[in-house]
């Protein structure tokens, strides 16, 4: 990107004050109205001159502050990354980045009017003066040049802001995705971590359908001995307690003074249930390793003795 100096603008224009100020001082007192009026022509002249080289040097100064922040920006953009696991996204980074795009947009269009006054001010001057028309070719030059670097700060701002916002674009996706990603994985463990219990006395399960009796022998006549207990083969969760099993560390039991069997496949190892007593526990029924204890086992099934 080209950069303008306005050491040569400055230079013409202390010459041609210079000249003007000679010019000024070869007049002698008692000369004629239109000589006063050609040297206070051309004082007007040079002071709008000067004017605006300033205002080529300032606009020069900022065209070239833009460029820095454009090389920052560049910089400080970053590729969007993928969601893994609980990463998220720089999303209000790469808004306070496109902010900054936006502001350098603003400024490059008050930049390009400011510029199109000085062409403006610039012809006024061409058309006053032709002793100044050397000094006025410098001027167009330098204000050409600055309208090249303009147009291409503003083809850069175009394309940063357009991938920005496409950026923008796409970590609003890939948020949405993740969003969606969680949820679908909250889901999942939940349910892995689901599971149901229900303690209860022989007649009341059976009568639900939750256990059925297999195997003994009839005693007499209506006394039947030696059988089972086995969770029936479908069970349905709404006669149960749903629960978090990891937050589950103990089932108090309705009866403290009576004892109840565990007659589904959990692994006893990790409770309190002594491994010599068929099963069997007063008072609660306590879990020391959820994970280890229940296994795949989705029911728990305590019947009271």
């Amino acid at each position: 990107m080209k950069k303008w100096s306005v050491v040569a603008p400055l230079a013409i224009f202390a010459a041609a004050c210079s000249q003007g100020g000679q010019v000024a001082q070869r007049i002698p007192a008692d000369s004629s109205q239109f000589f006063r009026a050609q040297v206070e022509q051309m004082t007007a002249q040079a002071a709008a001159k000067d004017s605006l080289v300033r205002d080529l040097a300032e606009t020069t100064k900022i065209l070239s502050d833009i460029n820095t922040e454009i090389l920052k920006v560049s910089i400080a953009r970053k590729p969007v990354e993928p969601v893994v696991g609980g990463e998220g996204v720089a999303v209000n980074d790469r808004a306070a980045v496109l902010k900054r795009v936006q502001d350098l947009t603003s400024r490059l269009k008050a930049n390009e009017s400011r510029l199109a006054g000085s062409q403006k001010r610039l012809k006024q001057l061409a058309m006053e003066s032709d002793s100044l028309k050397t000094t006025l070719a410098d001027l167009q030059a330098t204000i050409d040049g600055l309208q090249s670097t303009l147009e291409s700060q503003k083809n850069t701002i175009a394309t940063l802001e357009a991938d920005l916002t496409g950026a923008k674009q796409q970590v609003v996706a890939l948020s949405e995705e993740k969003a969606v990603l969680t949820d679908s994985v909250t889901a999942l463990d939940t349910r892995e971590n689901t599971v149901y219990y229900i303690v209860g006395t022989r007649k009341d399960l059976k009568d639900k359908g939750i256990i059925t009796e297999e195997g003994g022998t009839r005693f007499l006549i209506f006394t039947r001995t030696g059988e089972v207990l086995k969770p029936a083969g479908t069970l349905d969760p709404t006669a149960f307690t749903a629960v978090d099993r990891r937050s589950l560390p103990e089932i108090k039991l309705p009866d403290p003074n009576k004892e109840y069997q565990l007659v589904t496949n959990q692994n006893i190892a990790y409770s309190n249930i002594p491994l010599d007593a068929k099963n069997r526990v007063k008072g609660s029924l306590q879990i020391s390793s959820p994970d280890r204890f229940w296994g795949q086992a989705k029911y728990l099934i305590l019947v009271e003795r």
